[in-house]
């Protein structure tokens, strides 16, 4: 693994009224990890798109080492590379999962299967 360099990335995509990445600036060590986190919308699948060139940045540049990604064939890069994106369910819902498990209830009393286990 190497270290993952933004530098002054930027990303619009065409008919878009605003940048959905704009002049980001920062580094991923090599033993690196990191979370983004922010609302929908915000950039961070966009982000990630770029390491691996399945977005071209309209301007800046992405290092792996030393190498600025666009320079790198796209089909090598992207088996270097392993991530997590939109990934549903690692974090339990804010109500602990109780209405998930009242809908798996109300469905299975619907199809004559359920069996209360003292729940």
């Amino acid at each position: 693994m190497s270290t993952i360099r933004f530098e002054n990335v930027s990303k619009q995509f065409a008919n878009a009224s605003r940048t959905a990445v704009d002049n980001i600036s920062f580094v991923v060590d090599e033993s690196g990890f990191v979370v983004l986190l922010g609302p929908s919308g915000c950039g961070k699948t966009t982000l990630l798109k770029m390491i691996n060139r399945l977005y071209e940045p309209t301007s800046g540049a992405i290092y792996l080492g030393q190498q600025d990604v666009r320079q790198m064939d796209a089909t090598i890069l992207r088996r270097q590379i392993g991530y997590v994106i939109q990934q549903i369910g690692l974090f339990p819902p804010p109500d602990g999962g109780k209405k998930r498990r009242h809908r798996a209830r109300t469905a299975a009393l619907g199809a004559g299967t359920h069996h209360d286990a003292g729940r």
